[in-house]
């Protein structure tokens, strides 16, 4: 069987369905896609606020809570401790199905009055300003995120501690800045590092230690901008730089990128990476077009697919032993025969669920917490389940939507503030609502009100005033000029490292790191060594001017 060529019937690209997709889709007994895999993740991606968080009242207990959703939104938000107690019961929501009416305008009337959980969390403790997270200790304001402790500011961070600004770690202590790095300690603006310690600006380095400005180093010690120095010297030189100021940080940021410009770069940062194509990939075996992905294996079109994910096609998200996931959000923590949902966290044979953690056999439900058999909400017995379960189904596939996510117009989010943002950016009037997406015009911050002036503060975080009240003063960007606030524990580590308070939002902090990864997406290369010419498939762009080598070209540049 070969590959098919389809267009895709929302922004009229061409795009293959590989053998290996048809008989995924056989397996999970859904209908081919119509529409190519960026739009599809675009899609998903609309339905999921991750960072822009909001103070508005909970609907069941009427007390102020931090929320994903905006005040202004009309449908019932339950703050955290509510929406995990007895008081919700989403069977009082259920509905008879119509089999005359289509399902998704039914999965509307369920979904707009069955309440949503304020953020998306469990296991969490004194860490109130975080949304989808796990196991998480003593953080604030990081998202996406499992089995961290005392961190501020971050994103997609695994088993990590006392990290600050930091994002898609696994296993990393005590950093700040660092994007893609595993078992990594005491790391400073670095990307793409594995099992290095105390070291400031590496990109694609390996076990090394005490190194500065350096790029494809492999086990080295005592290296500035890759030149081999004694202890004594580095440690000198260290001093010189003074990065403990905002000057010094600023000065060696231009100097770095200047002697990275025309050193080789891997075609993908992939490392153990078994007959996969993608990009930030560690330890996986048959992953195809897979991004950020770890110690998983047989996936495809997916983001953020790690421990243990096997079997999982077009997913953002799932991860700790998920099986057989197709077309959903953040549906890992041993979730398995999930169709089409989100946040079915621990659940197992779902199909069109959202909000729906514990549960298993069921369909078309939302805000259902340890159901069982349930359609629509609506309890029914085993037999009764399955025999008009295959009747929805039967009639979906007539009708070509089995295995369609969601209609954007279910979306309870502006699309500004879903995670589609970040990918696929798009202006208000012109794009995002010509394409029939929502817009949140909720004011986000606020300008204007900074207590510090930039020019008459101190350049080193070492010269603060001893009585400095941190808690008491508003920064402002000099990016976007929205203000902002650092707290106590956040100024501490800056203290600890020695790192000036930087004068960026979180948000221009996380938007530049995003944008320095890449896109999710790939094109097809030649490896740009003389007298190679191998191609590959690789996450930068034609247009982009990095030297880009094959795996086994690079291998013989590194140090």
């Amino acid at each position: 069987m070969k590959a098919e060529n389809r267009q895709c019937q929302n922004c009229k690209g061409e795009f293959a369905i590989e053998p290996d997709d048809f008989g995924f889709y056989k397996k999970m007994g859904v209908l081919p896609p119509k529409i190519c895999p960026e739009c599809r993740s675009q899609l998903r991606l609309t339905f999921r606020n991750e960072r822009f968080l909001y103070k508005r009242a909970c609907d069941h207990c009427k007390k102020s809570t931090i929320s994903m959703f905006s005040a202004n939104k009309t449908y019932s938000v339950w703050c955290f401790d509510c929406w995990w107690s007895d008081d919700l019961d989403g069977k009082k929501y259920g509905m008879d199905y119509n089999p005359t009416e289509s399902f998704f305008e039914q999965f509307k009337e369920l979904w707009n009055k069955v309440p949503k959980p304020a953020r998306i969390s469990t296991n969490e403790i004194n860490s109130p300003y975080t949304n989808y997270v796990a196991d998480s200790k003593n953080c604030y304001m990081i998202m996406e995120s499992s089995n961290n402790e005392n961190c501020t500011n971050c994103y997609w961070i695994q088993l990590s501690k006392d990290l600050t600004d930091c994002s898609y770690t696994n296993k990393v202590e005590l950093s700040y800045e660092v994007d893609d790095c595993y078992d990594c300690y005491s790391l400073r603006w670095s990307k793409g590092c594995h099992s290095c310690l105390n070291s400031a600006f590496l990109l694609d380095c390996r076990n090394c230690t005490n190194c500065l400005g350096c790029i494809n180093l492999r086990g080295q010690k005592y290296n500035i901008f890759n030149e081999q120095h004694t202890k004594e010297e580095y440690e000198k030189k260290l001093k010189d730089f003074r990065l403990d100021t905002f000057s010094g940080v600023e000065k060696f940021k231009k100097e770095f990128a200047e002697f990275i410009k025309d050193k080789p770069r891997k075609f993908a940062e992939i490392t153990n990476a078994i007959n996969s194509t993608g990009n930030y990939m560690v330890n996986v075996k048959n992953n195809r077009n897979c991004f950020h992905s770890y110690d998983a294996e047989d996936n495809a079109h997916s983001v953020h697919i790690w421990r243990g994910a096997k079997d999982c096609m077009d997913c953002n998200t799932a991860g700790r032993t998920a099986e057989l996931i197709y077309n959903t959000l953040n549906t890992g923590l041993e979730a398995s025969n999930v169709i089409c949902g989100s946040f079915c966290w621990s659940s197992q044979f779902m199909q069109y669920c959202l909000n729906c953690p514990n549960s298993n056999n069921c369909f078309g439900c939302a805000g259902l917490i340890k159901g069982s058999y349930c359609i629509l909400n609506k309890q029914y017995s085993k037999e009764e389940y399955e025999k008009l379960r295959a009747e929805i189904i039967s009639k979906m596939k007539k009708e070509g939507v089995y295995g369609d996510f969601f209609p954007k117009e279910l979306s309870p989010l502006g699309y500004n503030e879903s995670s589609a943002i970040d990918e696929f950016p798009l202006s208000k009037e012109e794009e995002a609502l010509a394409q029939g997406f929502k817009w949140e015009d909720t004011p986000r911050g606020t300008f204007g009100k900074e207590t510090v002036d930039w020019n008459n503060f101190p350049n080193s975080i070492l010269d603060l005033p001893k009585d400095f009240n941190v808690s008491k003063e508003i920064f402002v960007c000099t990016e976007c000029k929205k203000n902002y606030r650092v707290i106590a524990d956040e100024l501490s580590f800056y203290k600890r490292m020695e790192i000036p308070i930087p004068r960026n939002c979180p948000e221009c902090r996380h938007i530049r790191r995003i944008n320095n990864r890449g896109p999710n997406k790939l094109w097809h290369r030649s490896c740009m060594k003389w007298g190679c010419g191998n191609e590959f498939e690789t996450p930068y762009s034609p247009e982009r001017s990095e030297i880009i080598f094959r795996e086994k070209c690079y291998q013989s540049e590194v140090y």
